[in-house]
């Protein structure tokens, strides 16, 4: 299979006119779709975009390769745009993009096409290639110049592969090194080939694993980390280090290796690179957002417990079913999920941290927060205090037992870490957290209407201010652990998940239901999905409203907040509540206050319809005025 496979000449715009990366990604997916090669392209752009919030695809020197994997895609599919001008892509060195391709995967990649991808992405390290893409005058001469380039390099590896002599004899290798990135698509290959080239600049032999989403290709060997001097880990997932223990290791993200493999050979090379010990956290991101990353960590697991706990617990308080045998029957079994619930946060923090070893500590730590009614805040804290634990007695182990620490995992590290994580609590850390939880369900339970109201609006209005950034997720996780701190019953952390819920459902109902009403100020395109945006908002997909967003994204973000903040006010000032963090309408039903909660979402829709009609007025009249003018300058001219 080459790369013309799985790119074809419709899917390659060379003359794109693109305002920002929003922009740029839904040309991008537009061009997949009108080639076929997308079931539901909604869907896959949404992959798009999740993919895109882990971390942008703006690799630097002009390129970006935004990729997703999804059952949305019907065949392995290329898609590629040359904008002449460029675009801002959030890219890592800070530059404007020229050359983008968007690479489109099923869940099952086969081991033919990833192979493809991976040959693409290493053929972009090339400066002259990149250069002679993007002068490119018709698509066929830009699928000559990769079909060119693509035999080159096929005949290269014929060539290597004839004479295995000239080949480097296995286990003879200066540097040994590891790609990964999380989706395994570009990333991963990319930086596997900037190291090779500049390896062999260099004159240093180097074998590097690329881990990639069709499973490790040129797996590095024993003999091959034992003969070398240095080791290069460049991923931003997990991957198996315990390999290396005793060898210099460089551990950096992904994106280093494509950037900088200069640096990072000379420095794998230096005789003063720090040896990698067992256990040993190279964690190289922010303090924060690692502490951010282990939090949600831990929200992950306990989502489905708290969604089933809640919804049953909710069902069995009908008063048809209360006085049933059924309705008792589901009502031990959501009180029973919801005994778990804090346990499983705190261990899945601590397991965030420490891994395995951790695990004990981190339920124990759970465990302590409720009987001393500490809360979610306890059981939050407790985690990281039981990770902490078990971390340190991990690194301890491995510095004084020299590598033969693997007797004590079964028994003395669960043991001392939920001794150690038990007395922390005990005397540190569980009384000011149930003062605190205490505080905040009081406030709550006590508040007035007009206070209710503010904090609905600004939970409500963060869950649309940026979509999937910092405030989104900050107030998704102060909904779904103040629901968690009073599941299974229905209390004040269930008026909280409300209004999140509202906030986040809002955006796509207003701007899908705006397109069916005030259809003039609206694309094609948009009104052609309008409905689906709108089934989007009922099941709380508030990223539905991205293609929304693509004309004036600021001032467009301004009706989302607008809708959301009201929904918001309007959810908590009539104290409606939620049993579970996911559902979206579905959940209706069984929310305390059930005909406010729908009011509340209509009167939200309705003032977000109102925002968005508005501003695409304001944006039309606008765009008028300008046509205007030149009009006018052209006639005097």
């Amino acid at each position: 299979m080459r790369i013309h496979d799985l790119l074809s000449p419709g899917a390659i715009a060379l003359q794109a006119a693109v305002v920002d990366k929003t922009d740029a990604i839904e040309r991008l997916v537009e061009l997949l779709s009108d080639s076929g090669n997308l079931s539901d392209p909604l869907k896959f752009r949404q992959a798009v975009f999740e993919r895109e919030d882990q971390g942008s695809t703006g690799l630097g020197q002009g390129v970006a390769i935004p990729h997703a994997r999804s059952a949305a895609v019907r065949a392995p599919a290329l898609a590629a745009m040359v904008v002449k001008n460029g675009v801002e892509f959030d890219s890592l060195d800070g530059q404007r993009v020229y050359l983008l391709f968007l690479i489109a995967s099923p869940d099952q990649a086969t081991d033919a096409h990833m192979d493809v991808l991976a040959r693409l992405s290493s053929l972009l390290v090339d400066d002259e290639f990149r250069r002679r893409l993007m002068h490119s005058r018709s698509p066929e001469e830009f699928l000559h110049l990769i079909d060119e380039a693509e035999t080159r390099e096929l005949d290269e590896e014929s060539a290597d592969a004839a004479q295995p002599e000239a080949r480097e004899a296995p286990g003879r290798y200066d540097v040994v090194a590891v790609t990964a990135c999380p989706a395994g698509l570009s990333h991963t290959y990319m930086a596997a080939e900037a190291l090779e080239n500049k390896a062999r600049e260099m004159g240093v032999s180097i074998k590097v694993e690329a881990d990639g989403a069709a499973g490790n290709r040129n797996c590095l060997l024993p003999d091959d980390i034992a003969a070398a001097r240095g080791v290069i880990v460049a991923a931003d997932r997990a991957v198996e280090m315990d390999r290396f223990i005793g060898k210099p290791l460089v551990r950096v993200g992904v994106v280093d290796g494509i950037q900088h493999p200069d640096l990072l050979i000379t420095k794998a090379l230096d005789s003063k690179c720090p040896v990698y010990k067992s256990g040993e956290n190279y964690e190289i991101s922010s303090l924060w957002m690692r502490l951010y990353r282990h939090l949600m960590s831990g929200l992950t697991y306990i989502m489905p417990l708290a969604a089933t706990a809640g919804i049953l617990a909710a069902l069995a308080r009908f008063e048809w079913l209360s006085t049933t045998q059924f309705g008792l029957f589901l009502e031990s079994i959501g009180y029973s999920l919801g005994t778990l619930l804090f346990p499983v946060l705190s261990a899945f923090i601590a397991f965030s941290i420490g891994g395995r070893t951790a695990l004990v500590a981190g339920f124990t730590g759970g465990i302590m927060a409720d009987m001393d009614n500490a809360g979610v805040i306890g059981a939050v804290i407790n985690g990281f205090v039981g990770g902490g634990v078990a971390f340190a007695l991990s690194q301890a182990a491995a510095r004084f037992l020299k590598g033969h620490d693997a007797m004590f995992a079964l028994l003395v590290y669960p043991l001392v870490g939920a001794t150690a994580t038990t007395i922390i609590a005990q005397l540190v850390t569980n009384l000011p957290s149930a003062l605190l939880n205490d505080l905040i369900t009081q406030l709550l339970n006590n508040a007035s209407t007009l206070v209710l109201a503010l904090i609905g609006a600004a939970l409500g209005g963060m869950m649309s201010a940026d979509m999937g950034g910092p405030f989104n997720k900050l107030s998704y996780a102060c909904g779904v652990l103040l629901l968690a701190d009073c599941l299974p019953e229905s209390g004040p952390g269930s008026m909280v998940m409300a209004a999140v819920m509202a906030g986040g459902m809002v955006p796509p109902l207003a701007a899908g239901a705006a397109a069916l009403l005030a259809r003039r100020f609206f694309s094609d395109h948009e009104r052609e999905i309008a409905l689906t945006t709108v089934v989007k908002g009922l099941l709380f997909i508030t990223e539905g409203v991205l293609p929304y967003l693509i004309l004036s994204p600021s001032r467009m973000r301004l009706g989302c907040v607008a809708g959301s903040a009201v929904a918001g006010a309007l959810a908590m000032a009539c104290r409606c509540g939620v049993c579970a963090p996911h559902g979206g309408v579905f959940l209706v039903p069984l929310a305390d206050n059930a005909l406010y909660y729908l009011l509340s979402l209509l009167v939200g829709t309705a003032a977000g319809v109102l925002a968005f009609t508005g501003l695409r007025w304001e944006l039309r009249r606008r765009e008028r005025r300008a046509a205007l003018r030149l009009n006018s300058k052209a006639g005097r001219g």
